[in-house]
């Protein structure tokens, strides 16, 4: 008994030894097919593209998918973008009426519209081209210098990262399937969100390395419950897909870029302002003038709004108290780190004639699940919902925005923004006014 016992033994720790080399060999297999797909993109210099993206943001429960076409040309000297480029999107959804086109130069910036070209000249607008140029998405690991989501050398180096590889097929084409992904990320302390999964699998053609689509997915927990900081958490991560989580709420983001197509053939004018439609009139930018701010000791402007119960709330009836208006909406991340400091404020101060209330202009109550959004953060004061023309009445340019209405139903301030002392800032303001 006691030698079958041994031989078990041995057995169980051989096996386990196979398997650690087998995943160590896969890891290193991986990295190489990953090291040769970006020496692969880095070569590129210029190209024409075809790409289907799908994305599923934070909080929504739908994903949209767009068809993007793209001219580019690498620009190793360009500080902007590093690449010339020509680019339009369309929704794939044959219901949806909207386009985008956007032609970058290097020198300048142009939005294409039906009825006009508007040009940002690069040496008067550069930090404003840079304010959005976030907004523009690309088949990045062709045109990008990082070539992300290709990992560089420190990157592969990082042991926070578990690499695998497989063989798998792609529009009837073999490729290297490649994923590498960590779990290991510290909170972040100001918007109180904890990431407790990064993965990315990388389709890469057997052929030429040229990866052929690309899917970037986390899984991110908001309202962290623990100290006021967020940093005393204590997170349970069962599997990858992060569902044993002990938090308020736990949501997914994922996208995925398809190249259906790519050539590195390019006509030179489609990166010019020759490109700009001939019929369009051309103009040049003008900046956006943003509205000023309510002005402080003018009458609230009066509303009726409904509730998640279906009653109603009117500013009007609320004279003789001290009324804070959050306005704000679900996937706004500082909206959402600044709903905590509300909570406590409103539990304080409720019975001391203050009256906070939410006004949510950008979602639906129902189809958001504004009630369980709310639920898993503890929020018990009252939240509205209103059309998008209340923001234009009040006014909004950011979110939050919050409102401090006096007792006569007089604008008193108007806060902007979020930041980790709002809470002292709210709470100075509102002691003002009691």
């Amino acid at each position: 008994m006691l030698n079958l016992t041994r031989s078990l033994t041995l057995l169980a720790l051989g096996t386990i030894l196979l398997a650690t080399a087998a995943q160590a060999q896969s890891s290193d297999e991986a990295k190489n097919v990953l090291r040769r797909s970006r020496e692969k993109c880095q070569s590129i210099q210029q190209g024409h593209y075809v790409m289907e993206r799908k994305m599923k943001f934070m909080s929504d429960k739908d994903t949209t998918a767009e068809r993007h076409t793209c001219d580019f040309r690498k620009l190793p000297d360009d500080t902007i973008y590093g690449k010339a480029f020509n680019l339009t999107f369309v929704p794939m959804d044959e219901e949806a009426n909207w386009r985008g086109h956007i032609l970058y130069t290097g020198r300048e910036q142009v939005w294409i519209y039906d009825t006009a070209a508007v040009i940002q000249s690069c040496d008067q607008w550069a930090d404003k081209i840079i304010a959005r140029r976030h907004n523009l998405k690309f088949y990045t690991a062709l045109t990008n210098k990082s070539c992300y989501p290709l990992p560089d050398e420190e990157h592969l180096a990082d042991s926070d990262y578990t690499y695998s590889l497989s063989d798998s097929f792609l529009d009837g084409k073999p490729c290297y399937l490649a994923t590498y992904f960590s779990t290991n990320f510290d909170p972040d302390t100001i918007f109180g969100i904890q990431t407790i999964l990064y993965e990315v699998s990388i389709w890469i053609d057997k052929r030429d390395y040229l990866p052929m689509q690309y899917s970037v997915a986390f899984v991110n927990v908001e309202g962290l419950v623990g100290d006021r900081s967020g940093a005393n958490v204590s997170l349970l991560v069962g599997d990858r897909s992060g569902a044993n989580v002990s938090l308020r709420d736990t949501v997914y983001q994922y996208e995925e870029c398809h190249l259906t197509a790519f050539d590195t053939v390019l006509d030179p004018s489609r990166l010019t302002l020759d490109a700009i439609p001939a019929h369009l009139p051309q103009s040049n930018y003008v900046p956006y003038t943003l509205p000023e701010p309510l002005a402080e000791g003018t009458q609230a402007p009066d509303w009726a709004l409904p509730t998640l119960m279906g009653d109603t709330v009117r500013l009007a009836d609320l004279r003789g108290k001290v009324v804070l208006l959050d306005f704000f909406y679900k996937h706004c991340a500082p909206c959402c780190a600044a709903l905590p400091a509300l909570q406590r404020l409103y539990e304080k101060y409720k019975d001391q004639g203050v009256m906070l209330l939410g006004i949510d202009p950008i979602d639906d109550p129902v189809k958001d699940e504004m009630a369980d959004f709310l639920a898993k953060r503890g929020i018990s004061y009252t939240v509205l919902f209103s059309e998008r023309e209340l923001s234009s009445t009040y006014r909004i340019v950011a979110y939050p925005t919050l409102f401090f209405i006096d007792r006569d139903g007089n604008i008193a301030k108007v806060h902007r923004g979020y930041h980790p002392s709002l809470e002292e800032a709210i709470e100075e303001q509102l002691l003002k006014m009691l």
